[in-house]
């Protein structure tokens, strides 16, 4: 006679089924009395189980619904990014350099694609050219290159970009506290959605990539110090508000 499955392996086999495809995001999972006549073990077992899931951000239990599968978030990544980023000093040059890798690429493809829906890009450019605060001016930013990324077409590329959301936050932040910075680099957003929207590959790579740099060229001493000691020393919080 087999011996009853622990928790881990309760964990291992409800994982290995969402990640196949079993279940889908926003979907349902069995309840917990089911899985446990499925896999033979207790309800307590199960219920355990499922509570490694959530820890592992599979799932969501919701009181008196049920066990449902967590959507893909863009930004998952970012939570264990934060951390590392806090310790070790990314700077804004070490960020520019990585943002360069990551959406000179994106926007090219986003150019390129023939299913690109310009609705979004749009939306967020109108919403961020009629920004009055800080935090508005820094949040619809993030969300127009978050676009962008989402526009190429590649889930990877947008997984990328959502694991360093927070540090470009910061970036923005900056940038959205100092006029000079601002004036420069606002108006060549329009430019780069004009540039996609004609599929201008080149051009929105090239207009991407002079857009992060401006960066390099403008914060001064700023570009090599670590990115929280930067914004502590303006007194600005960098931490993104949620839902952005």
């Amino acid at each position: 006679m087999s011996s009853p499955l622990r928790k881990s392996e309760i964990i291992r086999r409800l994982e290995l089924r969402i990640v196949g495809g079993e279940f889908a995001s926003g979907e349902k999972l069995p309840s917990e009395r089911e899985l446990a006549e499925e896999y033979g073990v207790s309800r307590p077992v199960i219920r355990e189980g499922l509570s490694g899931l959530v820890e592992r951000g599979l799932v969501d239990i919701q009181a008196g619904r049920g066990t449902f599968v967590r959507e893909v978030a863009v930004d998952e990544l970012s939570k264990s990014l934060n951390r590392v980023a806090a310790r070790t000093g990314i700077t804004t040059r070490h960020l520019v350099e990585a943002r360069l890798m990551v959406e000179v690429t994106a926007a090219r493809y986003a150019a390129m694609s023939p299913e690109r829906d310009m609705t979004a890009l749009d939306d967020v450019l109108l919403r961020h050219e009629e920004a009055q605060s800080l935090v508005d001016r820094a949040s619809t930013d993030l969300q127009f290159h978050e676009a962008i990324a989402t526009a190429s077409g590649n889930p990877v590329i947008a997984l990328m970009f959502g694991s360093i959301r927070a540090q470009v936050y910061s970036l923005m932040l900056r940038s959205h506290s100092d006029s000079h910075v601002r004036e420069i680099g606002d108006p060549q957003h329009r430019k780069l959605a004009e540039a996609i929207r004609a599929g201008n590959t080149d051009l929105a790579g090239e207009l991407m990539a002079d857009h992060l740099s401006l960066a390099l060229s403008l914060f001064g001493d700023d570009v090599d110090r670590p990115i929280s000691e930067m914004l502590e020393s303006r007194g600005i919080s960098g931490a993104p508000p949620l839902g952005i």
